[in-house]
């Protein structure tokens, strides 16, 4: 199996990583991939900031926890611990572009998507974090959000994580029911 198409099919988020910091060179593999991946916006100009002070991700962390709490408790019951996967990574990836470009939000998340791919060839994980661009919005964490230098006019639009898997468990290929593809010609 190809190398590429083994990550499509292994590649699992987890929020079991470790604080360990991720070796320069292959963060930079990933943040080059990231910035040369094609997207629906034509290539638009994105801003990647990458957070490893783990004093800001603890306060964003129990932000996280607030946050889900409130608006998503109804689904996800008492999200205690939730926002411990800022905390527990080794970093915080927040992919910053301009909302009012269609389909910007859509695009952030497939070029996070890609980066995770490009991470699995080094045992690194990832965990995508959707409400966390809403959290980075919030008015509660704008102290937070104004050390972090995203640039004016941009806004944070997919937040992700990453960090060494700290256990290492066996690859295995989802399998599928027969009945989930209709092909209509």
């Amino acid at each position: 199996m190809n190398n590429i198409l083994r990550n499509v099919l292994m590649r699992r988020s987890t929020s079991q990583l470790d604080i360990r910091p991720i070796q320069d060179e292959e963060l930079m593999e990933i943040l080059e991939e990231g910035k040369m991946l094609s997207n629906a916006t034509r290539n638009q100009e994105w801003h990647f900031t990458v957070l490893q002070n783990r004093g800001l991700m603890k306060q964003l962390g129990a932000s996280y926890e607030k946050m889900l709490a409130r608006v998503h408790g109804d689904i996800w019951g008492d999200p205690a611990g939730t926002g411990r996967i800022l905390v527990e990574s080794s970093l915080l990836l927040i992919i910053s572009g301009h909302r009012d470009i269609k389909y910007a939000e859509d695009s952030a998340n497939m070029v996070f998507g890609g980066m995770m791919l490009v991470a699995e060839k080094y045992g690194i994980g990832s965990c995508w974090l959707t409400s966390a661009p809403g959290l980075l919005r919030a008015p509660e964490t704008q102290k937070v959000v104004a050390q972090l230098s995203i640039p004016s006019g941009y806004e944070p639009l997919c937040v992700g994580v990453f960090g060494y898997k700290r256990a290492l468990t066996p690859p295995h290929v989802l399998a599928s029911a027969d009945n989930i593809v209709n092909i209509v010609k």
